[in-house]
């Protein structure tokens, strides 16, 4: 179900689906560039859809930023506080719920 992603983001087709669905092609392009600028480090992307199941025909894009295993907490409290000042800057505010962003540590 998810894509690990490189220099160009791909996802499976359940994701592009919703994309399209929710118009917002584009500025998942943008939110993967903000999370590569915020966390200079990054070893890479995975891109999951998400379903609420609580609510039907309701979702978002769970876009997981792997970092290396050792990573200042410093550092990651400031991309991650960059990055939100950065999404709530660029996308708009009814368009924030479709994405959510999640770290995650692994070996280099």
């Amino acid at each position: 179900m998810a894509s690990r992603v490189s220099q160009y983001i791909s996802v499976d087709e359940p994701a592009n689906d919703f994309l399209r669905r929710e118009g917002a092609q584009e500025l998942f392009q943008r939110i993967c560039e903000l999370a590569r600028s915020c966390f200079p480090s990054l070893l890479g992307l995975e891109v999951t859809l998400q379903e609420d199941p609580d609510e039907v025909d309701r979702a978002r894009l769970v876009v997981c930023v792997r970092l290396p295993g050792v990573y200042p907490d410093t550092r990651l409290e400031a991309g991650t506080r960059r990055y939100h000042e950065q999404v709530i800057a660029e996308v708009p505010l009814e368009l924030c719920p479709l994405f959510a962003l999640v770290t995650e540590f692994g070996a280099e």
